[in-house]
């Protein structure tokens, strides 16, 4: 007795490539080290199940860079954090941090610290 047989349709297989949340090259994955105060109220804030990139995008989105304080480049830094930005924002950040003569990490860095300060996660001082 021979055993049925089925056929797939075109297209119907499990080995189909995923469709990406976003295009890539409307996106830049940006290397940051976050300050160990900033990397703390994040991850409190998150609980290590949020997302970054998200929350560095509302920062640096809601923070006016051109005339907050900057936070300093001597504050003890934890490893590489990548998160990932619009590249329109991270145009904007690169420019921001050459017109202040800062890196963009501080900048990133400035916007999070005063973000997080506006949640009461962190105090500023």
């Amino acid at each position: 007795m021979d055993k049925p047989t089925v056929r797939l349709e075109s297209g119907a297989s499990g080995t189909r490539k995923k469709k990406a949340a976003a295009p890539s090259d409307q996106n830049v994955k940006l290397a940051i080290r976050l300050i160990e105060a900033v990397n703390e109220a994040l991850r409190g804030l998150i609980r290590y199940r949020g997302d970054l990139s998200a929350m560095a995008i509302d920062a640096l989105t809601s923070v006016d860079l051109e005339s907050a304080g900057l936070v300093s480049s001597e504050e003890q830094m934890v490893r590489d954090t990548t998160i990932t930005l619009p590249k329109t924002l991270h145009r904007k950040i690169k420019k921001l941090a050459e017109d202040r003569g800062r890196s963009m990490n501080i900048m990133v860095n400035s916007a999070l610290a005063h973000w997080l300060a506006k949640k009461g996660a962190l105090k500023l001082r």
